[in-house]
């Protein structure tokens, strides 16, 4: 179990590429620099993020002490992955946006929108600060907040896949055609190319938005939905906040000369 979320990051990377390939948003673009320092800033921030993660998970696990406590519910196991999905979800939008509007986070959350290339490798591209705020988000959760301990053994694991499903899907460099019916009744129901891509656009000062991991709702809820029918022609940021592109310069928030 403790692999599951490892091996769905690395498998939706390379369906993510693979789709990118064969049905792209952008024609001509295979494996770019930016790819590159993405990789390696996933290889080198991952295990941290995993091994922390994975104690999170045991202590949520084992622990009873959680603040709210769902055992007399008796929920079925489906419910209580379901519950957990939905609670983590709204717990990272507000957690996203608030790396947007407080400028310490956005500080260190500019690195993963600093790359101009949007695909499958671009949601490792992240400061590690805003990695192990990302990472924390879970542990308090489930193992502060609320008492899961009775819970299925797979639901936890599985929750956090299906924010790593939704950070692969969103991140593609695929054509997501609001003319295809199958697009059109998508694009609100779980995160896709088209929503995330106006999150990333350069234009960010006018179109900010669209911070839900999975679940496009929250953005619809809170009025913070900027989706247009065509993606943006433009990615990254500007300015005096680009920085250097590069696995060192970007931890040290280097400013791209």
């Amino acid at each position: 179990m403790q692999l599951v979320t490892p091996l769905a990051q690395a498998v939706m990377i390379l369906v993510g590429l693979g789709l990118g390939w064969l049905f792209p948003r952008v024609k001509g673009v295979s494996f770019l620099p930016d790819d590159v320092v993405n990789i390696i800033t996933g290889a080198l921030l991952w295990p941290v993020r995993f091994a922390i993660t994975m104690a999170g998970v045991r202590i949520a696990q084992g622990s009873e002490s959680g603040l709210v406590g769902f055992a007399h519910l008796e929920l079925p196991a489906w419910a209580q992955f379901a519950l957990c999905f939905v609670l983590l979800d709204f717990t990272k939008y507000w957690v996203h946006r608030a790396d947007h509007r407080i400028p310490f986070l956005w500080s260190f959350h500019r690195v993963h929108h600093s790359t101009e290339n949007i695909d499958a490798t671009a949601g490792l591209r992240m400061h590690v600060v805003d990695f192990l705020q990302l990472t924390a988000a879970p542990i308090l959760l489930f193992g502060v907040l609320l008492d899961v301990s009775h819970f299925a053994e797979w639901v936890i694991p599985a929750t956090l896949c299906m924010g790593i499903v939704a950070d692969g899907l969103s991140h593609m460099n695929v054509r997501f055609p609001l003319s295809n019916p199958l697009c059109r009744a998508w694009l609100y129901a779980f995160n896709n190319p088209l929503f995330h891509g106006w999150h990333h656009t350069r234009d960010g000062v006018l179109c900010d938005g669209n911070y839900a991991n999975a679940l496009p709702v929250w953005d619809l809820l809170f009025g913070s939905n900027v989706t247009r029918p065509e993606p943006p022609e433009l990615y990254g940021i500007d300015g005096d906040q680009r920085l250097e592109n590069g696995v060192v310069g970007l931890q040290l928030l280097r400013p791209r000369r």
